[in-house]
């Protein structure tokens, strides 16, 4: 028996999909999960293709857009959670969280916290969350109250330090070419 999917069926898919991909905790597998529906060419048409361009290309997220996202949701996807949070409030300020170690090196608790609208004790609990499970790299100075976040902003100050070291042994080189020419 042959069974055909309507057009119309395979949006309600493709959308219910794309909703279940930004409600996600971050990660790997919703990274990879994002990246598909992006590049699907259909998504472009959909009500909540902007909230899946911020989340799949890593950008914070404003409270508008998610107020927007929220009206297209199903009545189960805004339940609440055991800590008195939306599944869909949890995924955002996940989201924006990993968000921000994009764009800082390190941050207080008190302005992440700003940021994410929320308390500077659930930012450093949902900061610590993250980075046990693996799905953010940071550090937690618990003491001066700051995360400083490793990956991306890492890599730089590797690579920028790995120049500096190049540059200093050029620069010796120099001098003892031009020392032994005298």
């Amino acid at each position: 028996m042959s069974y055909l999917v309507s057009q119309e069926e395979q949006l309600v898919a493709l959308k219910s999909a794309l909703n279940c991909a930004i409600l996600a905790p971050p990660g790997p597998l919703r990274s990879r999960i994002l990246a598909t529906l992006y590049k699907d060419e259909r998504c472009r048409a959909l009500p909540s293709f902007s909230m899946l361009e911020a989340t799949f290309l890593e950008r914070m997220i404003e409270r508008l857009e998610v107020t927007k996202f929220a009206s297209t949701l199903l009545p189960h996807h805004l339940a609440v959670n055991n800590d008195g949070s939306t599944i869909l409030e949890r995924a955002i300020t996940q989201h924006n969280m990993l968000a921000s170690s994009k764009l800082y090196m390190n941050i207080s608790f008190v302005e992440l916290a700003s940021l994410l609208h929320i308390s500077p004790e659930q930012a450093e609990k949902i900061a610590a969350n993250m980075i046990s499970e693996g799905r953010m790299s940071g550090t937690i100075d618990q003491l001066d109250g700051f995360i400083e976040f490793q990956g991306k902003n890492q890599a730089i100050t590797t690579r920028d330090t790995q120049i500096a070291a190049l540059c200093n042994q050029v620069a010796k080189i120099c001098v003892e070419i031009s020392g032994a020419s005298s």
